[in-house]
């Protein structure tokens, strides 16, 4: 059977992960044109929204790992299969009920193939470069959704159906990544316990509760920002800035995500607990930002906004994520990561539900404030339960790198003083060392955990 060269084959699944993301980061551009069409309550439009969060969580703890069990190619091309239908369910939906159905299967479907493609493109990644596979996972998460809501943004700007146009060149794009994935070779042969995998594991181990728990607000404050943005944000920018709804809002997401993206990559690195704390406070910065210009009906501000909020999004989320990998002993990777990954979307879908809900009855305004304070003060406690964790560290260091009074006096005390009045000094010495050593244990012990 004819196979595409290696190269070929890990460029085309790059291009076919990246398409992933960006059908994810599609919708959210589209639904005030859906709006502006059937005209449903802001709470149907949030609910669309976490379901297919919520469906994707549900996939990414079950099927997460089928393809080390199936092969990569047969799940990937019934992954392939479910996004083209859904993708198809979205654009020719007649009411929101048809795309709240859609987005669960597009859930489902994302799921499936991010987990797998992420596996695929790893080992398909050109052996002068092995790293190449994880860079781009990593990248095209949060690049793919940016170049989606622009796109999306700028068909709804100017194609007049731009609902069916957008979804079905998504269909397309998703049956031609079925035709490469019969072209690309199996790298994961067939093996048993497939059934056994589809056991949701999400547990952390009791020795790591405390570390984690510090992780939740850094990556609830996060994924409350990234589900705001990709919901509600473009029709508030359109009642309080007035300007175009779809294309704007593409743009906010696309610079969320964006410069998300390419900060993520910046930052690595820098120390994770130091980045975790400065994400926290860019949050609460342009959070702040983007407040104040809705207030005063500033579309310049509200770009200016999303370039800073981005930056602390993807500096938070991708420290969050360093931290947990430290953490994680290689037997509990999987455990821990599903805990995680349970945090994002639980913090994505189920605040936005309630905003949404928050939003028929007091008004988009009005809800926005109460949105954007309660991300500030989970933030707030993300960067003060980091900003310790730094400055334990900073003592630590300090006293590894610096020898004490103690020690100094040792050092510089008269060769004749080596009897009686020395061993004072020998103890405390031997003491102040074995505190040092005790301290940079605890170091250690920090720098594996968050």
């Amino acid at each position: 059977m004819f196979r595409l060269s290696p190269r070929v084959t890990f460029s085309g699944l790059t291009l076919l992960f990246f398409a992933v993301l960006a059908a994810a980061g599609a919708p959210s551009p589209l639904y005030s044109v859906m709006q502006a069409s059937w005209g449903f309550p802001l709470w149907l439009l949030t609910l669309a929204f976490s379901a297919y969060a919520f469906a994707m969580l549900g996939a990414l703890l079950t099927v997460g790992s089928l393809s080390d069990y199936l092969g990569r190619k047969p799940v990937l091309i019934s992954a392939l299969s479910l996004q083209a239908a859904a993708m198809l369910l979205l654009g020719y939906a007649p009411d929101m009920g048809w795309v709240i159905a859609g987005r669960t299967l597009q859930g489902i479907a994302t799921g499936a193939l991010t987990t797998t493609l992420t596996a695929l493109v790893t080992d398909m990644a050109p052996r002068d470069r092995p790293t190449l596979g994880a860079t781009v996972a990593s990248f095209a998460t949060q690049g793919g959704m940016a170049v989606g809501a622009l796109a999306a943004g700028a068909v709804a700007q100017w194609v007049s159906a731009p609902v069916p146009t957008v979804f079905t060149v998504l269909a397309a794009t998703f049956g031609a990544g079925i035709v490469l994935t019969l072209l690309t070779p199996e790298t994961s042969p067939r093996r048993p316990g497939a059934l056994k995998s589809l056991i949701p594991r999400a547990a952390i181990p009791q020795q790591f509760r405390a570390d984690f728990h510090s992780l939740i607000p850094v990556i609830a404050a996060v994924w409350m920002t990234g589900g705001y943005f990709m919901s509600l944000l473009p029709g508030v920018v359109l009642e309080r800035c007035g300007a175009p709804s779809s294309f704007t809002g593409g743009i906010m997401i696309g610079l969320l995500s964006g410069v998300g993206a390419i900060s993520g990559m910046v930052i690595e690195r820098f120390h994770p607990v130091i980045m975790a704390m400065s994400g926290s406070l860019l949050l609460i910065a342009g959070t702040g930002i983007l407040l104040a210009s809705l207030t005063g009906g500033s579309l310049g501000w509200c770009i200016t906004a999303s370039i800073v909020t981005g930056f602390g999004f993807g500096t938070a989320n991708s420290s969050a994520f360093r931290l947990a990998r430290q953490m994680a002993p290689p037997r509990d990777v999987a455990r821990i990561f599903a805990a995680v990954y349970a945090v994002c979307y639980l913090s994505c879908g189920a605040p936005i539900v309630a905003a949404g809900v928050l939003a028929d009855s007091i008004g988009q305004s009005a809800t926005t404030n109460v949105y954007g304070l309660a991300v500030m003060l989970v933030a707030s406690a993300g960067a003060l339960l980091h900003s310790k964790k730094s400055r334990l560290r900073t003592a630590v260091a300090a006293a590894h790198n610096h020898p004490t009074a103690a020690a100094q006096q040792q050092k510089h005390a008269p060769r004749s003083a080596k009897a009686a009045p020395r061993a004072p000094l020998v103890e405390t010495s031997t003491t102040t060392t074995n505190v040092n050593h005790h301290k940079t244990a605890q170091l250690s012990s920090q720098e594996k955990s968050p």
